[in-house]
This record gives C-alpha cells, sequence and structure tokens, in this order.
C-alpha cells in the first residue's frame, strides 16, 4: 500500500469514526431534549386544566360549556388530549399537523431512537349532574422529533463539509509532500546510480530540507571518495609502472652486465693461457653481488621473512635496513610477542603501514628519532607510529596516507593522522585481530 492510500484510508476510517460518534451524540441529545420537552409539556398542560377548572363553577360544568376550558390546549404542541365522559366513547382533541411537517416526517430508525416511554396523565372533572368527565393527556413528540431530525441533519452535514474540507487540505498538503518525497527518491536513485555530484534543491517544509542537505552532503562525501580513489587508483598503477621500471633497469644493469661478465670469465678461463683461480674469484664475486641484488628485489616485491620468521622479526629487519641506509635516524620498536600468531592476511597490512609511514618520515618528517608501538588490546592490533620532525606539512590527502588509510578500511579498522607544526606527526591504525589457523 502506498503512502498517500494509507494516508487516505485512516483520513476515511477517522471521519467514520467521527461521524459515528457525533451521530450517537446528537441522538442522545435529540433524546433528552424532546423527552423534556415532551415532559415540560405535559406539566404545564396539567397545570392549566387544574387551574381552569378551580375557577370554573361547579354550576356551570354542563354540556360542551366546560370543553371551553380547554380549548386553549388544542393547539399546544407534544400532547394528544381525550376525553371520556362517562360511559361514552373517548373523543379525541388534535392538530392537525401542516403539510410541509407531514412531508418532513423523520426516518423511523431515528424515530425509535429518540422516543421514550412517555406516560398519560388522566384529570378527572366533576359535572354540574354529579357525573365525572375524564381528560386524558398523552404525549405526543413527534413535533418535537422533526425539530430534532432536521437540527441533527444540520449537524451531520456541517461535520461532513469540515471533514471534507480537512480531506482536501490534508490531501493538498500532501500531493506538496509527494513531489518533495518524488525529487528526493530521484536524487538518491541518481546517487545510486553513481552521479555524486548531484544537489538537491531547498525545500519549504524543514524536515525535508534536512533530508536534502543530509543527501548533499553524502553526495558531495561520495565524490570526494570516488576522485581520491580514483586518484589513489592513478597513482597506484603509476608506482606499479614506476617498480617495473625500476626492476627492469636492475635486471638490465645488474644481472645483464653480471651474466655478461660471468660468460666472458668462462670463456677467458678455457684459454690455457688464463688463470683458473681468478677467474673463479671473479665469478664467485658477481654470483654474490647478484644475490645480494636478487634478495633485494624479492624484498621489494613480499617480505619473504613474514611468513618465514614472524611479524616480529620482519619488523626488526626492516628497522635494521632503515638504520644501515639513514644512521641519524633513531627507530626503536615496542613489538607484543602475542601477535605472532597474528594471521598472514593482517600480517601484511601492518607490514606495509609501517613501511610507508618510515619512508613518510625519511621523505617529509626531518625528524632524528621514531616510536613504533606494536600491540593487541582487546582483541585489536594497534599500531602506533609517532616522530619527532616538523609536523604540519604531510596532507591527509597524500597518496601514502590515502593508501594506508584504505588498509585500514579494507580490513574493517580504523585510522587516524595527527600532524602538528613543530610537534611532528602520529600515525594510530586499529585492526581487527585474526589468528592464522594454517
Amino acid at each position: 500500500m502506498s503512502l498517500r492510500s494509507l494516508i487516505n484510508l485512516r483520513i476515511v476510517l477517522s471521519v467514520v469514526l467521527i461521524l459515528l460518534l457525533g451521530g450517537a451524540t446528537a441522538v442522545w441529545q435529540a433524546r433528552q431534549s424532546v423527552a423534556k420537552e415532551v415532559q415540560s409539556s405535559m406539566n404545564l398542560a396539567l397545570q392549566m386544566i387544574e387551574f381552569s377548572f378551580a375557577q370554573l363553577p361547579l354550576s356551570r360544568r354542563h354540556g360542551s360549556t366546560w370543553l371551553s376550558q380547554i380549548s386553549a390546549l388544542k393547539q399546544a404542541r407534544h400532547l394528544k388530549i381525550l376525553i371520556a365522559e362517562e360511559g361514552e366513547k373517548p373523543i379525541e382533541f388534535v392538530t392537525q399537523r401542516r403539510v410541509d411537517e407531514l412531508r418532513a416526517i423523520p426516518p423511523l430508525w431515528f424515530v425509535n431512537a429518540v422516543t421514550t416511554e412517555y406516560l398519560t396523565d388522566k384529570y378527572n372533572v366533576s359535572m354540574a349532574d354529579g357525573s365525572f368527565t375524564t381528560i386524558f393527556i398523552t404525549a405526543d413528540p413527534m413535533d418535537e422529533i422533526i425539530e430534532a431530525w432536521g437540527e441533527s441533519k444540520a449537524f451531520f452535514w456541517s461535520i461532513f463539509l469540515m471533514l471534507l474540507v480537512i480531506f482536501l487540505a490534508v490531501n493538498l498538503v500532501f500531493n506538496s509532500m509527494l513531489r518533495t518525497v518524488k525529487a528526493i527518491l530521484s536524487g538518491l536513485h541518481r546517487v545510486e546510480q553513481g552521479e555524486y555530484g548531484i544537489n538537491l534543491p531547498h525545500f519549504k517544509i524543514s524536515e525535508f530540507d534536512a533530508i536534502a542537505v543530509e543527501i548533499n552532503g553524502l553526495s558531495s562525501a561520495l565524490n570526494l571518495s570516488q576522485k581520491s580513489n580514483q586518484a589513489l587508483a592513478r597513482h597506484t598503477m603509476q608506482i606499479q609502472e614506476s617498480e617495473r621500471r625500476t626492476m627492469s633497469k636492475e635486471l638490465h644493469d645488474e644481472m645483464g652486465q653480471s651474466l655478461t661478465a660471468i660468460k666472458a670469465m668462462a670463456v677467458a678461463s678455457k684459454q690455457a693461457s688464463s688463470s683458473e683461480t681468478m677467474a673463479a674469484d671473479s665469478i664467485i664475486e658477481i654470483c654474490n653481488h647478484l644475490s645480494k641484488v636478487v634478495r633485494s628485489m624479492m624484498k621489494t616485491l613480499h617480505p619473504l621473512s613474514l611468513a618465514e620468521l614472524g611479524l616480529g622479526a620482519t619488523l626488526a629487519d626492516l628497522i635494521n635496513e632503515c638504520h644501515r641506509r639513514y644512521s641519524d635516524l633513531d627507530v626503536s620498536m615496542d613489538y607484543d610477542t602475542n601477535l605472532e600468531t597474528l594471521s598472514h592476511e593482517v600480517a601484511i597490512h601492518v607490514y606495509r603501514i609501517v613501511q610507508e609511514c618510515l619512508t613518510n618520515v625519511v621523505r617529509h618528517a626531518n625528524a632524528s628519532e621514531v616510536t613504533i608501538i606494536v600491540s593487541k588490546r582487546n582483541n585489536t592490533v594497534w599500531v602506533t607510529v609517532a616522530d619527532n620532525g616538523v609536523g604540519g606539512k604531510a596532507s591527509q590527502q597524500g597518496f601514502g596516507v590515502l593508501a594506508m588509510r584504505e588498509r585500514a578500511e579494507s580490513l574493517g579498522g580504523q585510522f587516524s593522522f595527527e600532524s602538528e607544526k613543530g610537534l611532528g606527526v602520529t600515525v594510530v591504525v586499529q585492526l581487527p585481530y585474526s589468528e592464522d589457523i594454517s
């Protein structure tokens, strides 16, 4: 069910409930009004009859003379008057209703709903000849019921028109809301399709305007993230191509020249006048050099010691290599041995993050001290790298920092980068801990 149908259904149900409650209230009030009006008319008629006959002497109570005393009651509303002389059939005095009143007789269900049990009062009159005449006064509420029916219809129509106006007003407002919702859904669909640069307009309804502001902020963040990812992807491909060129150059310069030299030594050793010992020493020296080059290239591609010796030894080897290359940089490490069972997937990310941090320190920090802390807390791997460099220069949008952030978030971890001018840089990374099950 759509939102429009749901709201319209609830409005209709509310209207029906209001009409039922209003109708029940109107019928109850009409019932009370009819009962009070009829009872009041009966009391008034009895008082008038008693007063009239109290003023009429007994000697004048004969024939039709006394009938003039009740003639004034013939036009009374809500009453039916019957006169029964002793031994005679009762005579009914009623007022004929007008033609328009006859046409306005309300439905039977309304008559039954507002009609109660009405009493019949009687008044005995002593005649001059010693006989008695009885006057019966019976309630006839039809006039009051007709009036109540007219008032009830007016009440019903007024409620109906009021609810109709409310219904139309709600639908007009709801149509405006639906247009806004459709605009928001259209914007979300465009974001889903990858159009991250959209901006929803401002809306008059504050709640929808707040949603539009949030969607615009989300779209901007996704757009920035997309551009950052694209830039990072381009930078990664550039690094790959750069590493391939470097490896190609090293293979050409180191491996190619060394193999050429070995071949030359081998050819020279076949000559009778050559010194085999000198050729062998040269070949051994060249092979040692090739072995160092190959190990350096393999370490650049992937630290094999990580699987063989563990994360701690691999990080220690990285720090020793840093000491060898940059003797004026003091690098200290506090390593938690509980991480030796860390899975290879997480361990390689820890290694690359520490490696990237040291690379940034050497390139940008101009620092003399670096502190590395790798520990396990509450099933989480914490990596903290802090230096005492110049700070304030490295940007969080740098490719190195973006790469570390991507590594952390790819595992469901968190990345924090703090840099203040003159206070160095602190990188804190939290990664989920998982053990190596192999």
